[in-house]
């Protein structure tokens, strides 16, 4: 469960007593803190978090989800949690209840969006029940106190009215478009086989109306998935910066979510080179806007390392993204966490099979046996950073958690071949694609690329959660089952790479 008191850091100067300048941090002191009320991936104690509808206003980061436990009958309500910093974060509980009667359209809660109109907020969201024809209609809720408590309004959005597909008709998303002064509802549906994002208009946000086919974007081969009969789940539309952009998650077969962009409201989209924002480790990302800043929030499955599948809900996840000069986005560690987490600690050597091993540069040189460098254990909340100088990656390359004995539990794996990111279980050695579980884009842009790998570690069953982030492209989300304050390392196999500005900080 969050806690709803504030962070507490205690910044305390400790001296180290450090090994020799090949096996140690140069720096001769650190900072311990405490982490106690610290979370980068929040979960909830009576259930897991379901798809996220983030929603920023006044300097608060607002996180809606749909609260995922037992049905009794009824499942799926919408809770929220609120933050300023990323690291802490307050538990608002139950926000809109569900009904808990079988015959009951709002058996159900689905994905939906809040927008703020004249001081008041008003909350669009799924009402589902499988039982029924159709089983998605669209409901909403007003809150006119600052989003503390909600008051269920008579609107009804009913698929048949407009004539959109009774089986799939969810995640309404409503956004205001200045070009056209109306508010636009994007949602989830089908067209002709095909998925689709269909949207209504509205002056009102009471009153809405379809115009067209009501057809927003439908997927295809050139901008859309792979598969066309693919869903595009919780859509979002949003203006930064000069430039318009919408994403969507395929329900099949990449299971990521995925993003456009263009410059005039009226402009065909344009799918850029990376346009999957992270690999399936992040599910259902939906962005929200400051006028400074955009924050992509998701969750992380507590079970998605199945064969060929993952479970549904689990923990929070949030990234940050920003603004190549051209349009294009990548995906970063949020702003306040770094400036957070930033108390350099000790790092250390204690193992590895090179002959000269120096932290200051650490070199892995073409050869047809493993190379490894072993890191000491990370605790709590970490993040380690570096820059990556890759002259050759023949064989393989990446870094490894857990290890012992020469073997690891999990580990990413850089192909610059295959350009793209993999995260597997199993010895770092090895590839067995029954043992791959995620996999994201990668392209060797520099002769110096930095990195930073996003670490937060659990007691509990469902194990630590990493981030990869890669400068100036994308995100690597992962979850890692029963392991807890692991150590992390490096390995080569027939690679030239240079690791060098290795620093630790909590």
């Amino acid at each position: 469960m969050i806690k709803k008191h504030s962070y507490l850091f205690a910044s305390i100067s400790v001296l180290v007593l450090s090994a020799c300048q090949s096996t140690s941090s140069s720096s001769s002191s650190y900072t311990v803190v405490d982490q106690e009320n610290m979370t980068l991936f929040p979960t909830h104690s009576t259930g897991n978090i379901g798809d996220v509808m983030p929603f920023y206003h006044e300097g608060e980061w607002n996180f809606f989800y749909l609260h995922d436990s037992p049905p009794n009958p009824g499942f799926h309500p919408w809770y929220r949690f609120s933050t300023q910093d990323f690291t802490t974060y307050e538990d608002h509980g139950e926000v809109i209840d569900v009904i808990h009667d079988l015959s009951s359209q709002e058996l159900a809660l689905g994905t939906g969006s809040v927008i703020e109109k004249d001081g008041a907020f008003y909350a669009f969201y799924t009402a589902h029940n499988g039982r029924l024809v159709p089983k998605e209609m669209f409901k909403l809720s007003i809150s006119t106190d600052g989003m503390d408590t909600w008051n269920k309004h008579s609107l009804t959005l009913d698929p048949r009215t407009f004539g959109f597909d009774v089986y799939d008709f969810r995640d309404p998303h409503v956004v205001f478009v200045p070009e056209e002064n109306l508010y636009y509802m994007l949602f989830t549906t089908r067209y002709a086989g095909l998925g689709a994002i269909g949207y209504l208009v509205s002056e009102t946000l009471l009153e809405w109306s379809k115009v067209g086919n009501g057809i927003f974007f439908l997927n295809n081969t050139a901008t859309g998935t792979t598969q066309r009969d693919s869903n595009l789940e919780c859509p979002t539309l949003w203006f930064f910066n000069g430039y318009w952009y919408l994403t969507y998650s395929d329900q099949k077969p990449d299971r990521q979510t995925h993003y456009l962009y263009k410059k005039d409201f009226h402009d065909d989209w344009i799918r850029p080179t990376m346009n999957r924002l992270d690999s399936k480790g992040l599910y259902a990302g939906k962005v929200a806007a400051s006028d400074t800043q955009m924050i992509l929030g998701g969750w992380v499955s507590s079970d998605f390392n199945r064969s060929g599948e993952f479970a549904w809900a689990g923990s929070l996840i949030a990234h940050e993204l920003k603004q190549h000069g051209n349009g294009t986005l990548y995906v970063d560690m949020i702003e306040q966490v770094k400036q957070t987490i930033k108390n350099p600690q000790p790092l250390r050597i204690e193992d590895t099979t090179l002959s000269s091993p120096d932290l200051s540069e650490v070199h892995f040189t073409p050869s047809s046996s493993p190379q490894n460098i072993v890191l000491n254990t990370f605790y709590g909340i970490s993040r380690l950073e570096g820059t990556l100088s890759i002259d050759s990656i023949d064989g393989y390359f990446g870094l490894f958690f857990d290890y012992r004995d020469n073997e690891s539990s999990y580990h990413y794996d850089i192909h610059l071949g295959q350009q793209k990111t993999s995260f597997y279980r199993g010895h770092y050695t090895q590839r067995l694609s029954s043992n791959l579980y995620t996999t994201n884009s990668f392209f060797n842009t520099s002769s110096e690329l930095k990195f930073t790998l996003l670490f937060e570690d659990t007691s509990d069953y469902y194990g630590s959660i990493v981030t990869l982030y890669i400068e100036g492209q994308v995100a690597h989300t992962a979850r890692m089952f029963r392991v807890n304050e692991s150590n992390v390392g490096f390995y080569s196999l027939n690679s030239k790479v240079t690791i060098h500005d290795l620093v630790l900080y909590r």
